[in-house]
């Protein structure tokens, strides 16, 4: 196809259409002219004239957000970061929405990766320490990967021992969720918008009608960029009444949030019917967890979790590296810190773990088995025995013994019949019963001592209070 020649047709019916197209990449336009052709059912030796008059029939058809984008999609990186207002991250969308329009995969948009080699070169360019800063890139996607899959393995681990999977040796349930097919042509923020939209709706209305579950999730693209949903949930799946007869119908929180999935994702319900794979029970969970994982760090693929704290991320990281300052572990007493940290570096503890850090959203879970005592447990019926988990009660108590501390007193005996001296009061600390007269603090969480003011003057004569 001579393109000179019918960019010259379009020049001569419509000059606006023109100076649009001109704006374009000459590798998303001579792809716009091929769509136009397929659209129309043209041939190859058709009329140039009849070629660029359906080719600006066809401009009309196109979203005005679109065609606005045309000037930023075609700039170069070098471009982009020369000029003002316009960011890379705002780029690539603007190139989604032009491949979905051009049905491009991303693998064959040569402006793309023309742009993303630009952009990595310069990075390895850049160095500091010895290191570039594309290698610093890569290290910290590496990082924040492995943190993520302990922290997945972890909750896998955890809900095993909560009751929330198939069984006490089996992971949960995975099921993937799609947009309907009319979300295909629209643009890529609206599909975001949509997907995180009723992903956020699940999360309210479970919360609101009081099911416990938990989750780790991964929001990808399709080969034709619309994004979709991999899911790993956790809930309880087991009915006492229905099981013990006294129900007709079983119904169990995996039941109620599977309606709730299903009333958000009105296709999947009856995708999942002929296609089991789309919900079904996990038996190789490092296997799921490796498919889920497998873009990690890919642009627009995010990666998270669902009943655990917001900033469980920044929590598990800073435990993990020891920086125990970090606002994020405030909230931790100082042997629930160090308990933490010893439980997450144990293979055999694992599941301790995130009970430790009481990282979920759910105080039943933060506080799984302080219900119930061990002494009151012996003394229960066979038959609330057979209904609680003697070992949830175990790993609460282990999890939240208070460490006994050895106090060395010692008698400083003294020919006197009173002694006077100064007393610097810490907050915080006990007035106690004294029979010596030199002593020293050894450890004190209240403030230091007041410099010059705030000193008490005590007459210590015998044994005094």
């Amino acid at each position: 196809m001579d393109y000179g020649n019918l960019e010259q047709n379009i020049y001569d019916n419509d000059i606006a259409t023109y100076d649009i197209l001109n704006a374009l990449h000459p590798f998303y336009r001579h792809k716009l002219y091929q769509k136009v052709a397929d659209i129309c059912g043209l041939s190859d030796d058709v009329d140039h004239q009849e070629y660029a008059l359906n080719i600006i029939k066809m401009m009309g058809k196109i979203k005005r957000d679109i065609i606005d984008s045309f000037p930023i999609v075609s700039l170069s990186y070098d471009e982009i970061r020369t000029s003002d207002g316009i960011t890379t991250r705002q780029a690539d969308k603007c190139r989604i929405n032009i491949r979905r329009l051009l049905a491009i995969k991303r693998d064959d948009d040569i402006v793309q990766y023309s742009f993303d080699e630009d952009k990595k070169n310069r990075y390895k360019k850049l160095r500091f320490n010895n290191k570039s800063v594309q290698d610093s890139i890569d290290k910290k996607i590496s990082n924040n990967r492995a943190r993520d899959w302990h922290i997945a393995n972890s909750l896998d681990a955890s809900m095993q021992f909560a009751g929330l999977t198939q069984s006490p040796i089996e992971s949960g349930w995975i099921i993937t969720l799609t947009l309907p097919s009319k979300y295909r042509s629209l643009s890529y923020e609206r599909c975001i918008d949509e997907i995180n939209h009723r992903l956020n709706m699940i999360k309210k209305y479970s919360e609101r009608y009081g099911i416990i579950w938990t989750g780790t999730y991964a929001i990808e693209l399709h080969k034709d960029e619309t994004p979709h949903i991999h899911l790993i949930y956790y809930v309880n799946h087991i009915d006492k009444l229905f099981s013990n007869g006294l129900r007709r119908e079983k119904i169990t929180d995996k039941t109620k949030l599977e309606g709730l999935i299903f009333k958000f994702f009105k296709e999947e319900k009856t995708r999942s019917e002929l296609n089991c794979s789309i919900n079904r029970e996990i038996y190789d969970f490092n296997g799921i967890l490796g498919y889920i994982f497998k873009d990690y760090g890919k642009p627009n693929t995010r990666h998270g979790f669902i009943g655990l704290k917001r900033d469980i991320k920044s929590i598990w990281n800073n435990l993990y590296i020891g920086n125990l300052g970090h606002k994020s572990l405030s909230y931790l007493s100082d042997n629930k810190l160090f308990l933490s940290r010893r439980l997450m570096k144990s293979k055999d503890f694992q599941h301790y773990t995130m009970f430790s850090l009481r990282c979920f959203r759910d105080d039943k879970l933060n506080y799984l088995g302080s219900d119930v005592s061990l002494c009151e447990y012996d003394d229960m019926s066979m038959f609330d025995k057979m209904n609680y988990n003697k070992s949830h009660i175990i790993m609460f108590e282990d999890l939240n013994r208070k460490k006994t501390t050895k106090t060395r007193k010692t008698l400083g005996l003294l020919n006197a019949n009173s002694v006077f001296v100064y007393v610097y009061l810490y907050i915080n600390t006990k007035n106690v019963y004294i029979l010596f007269f030199d002593f020293n603090i050894e450890k004190s969480r209240g403030q230091p001592p007041p410099l010059g003011r705030g000193k008490d003057y005590f007459l210590i004569t015998g044994l005094t209070c």
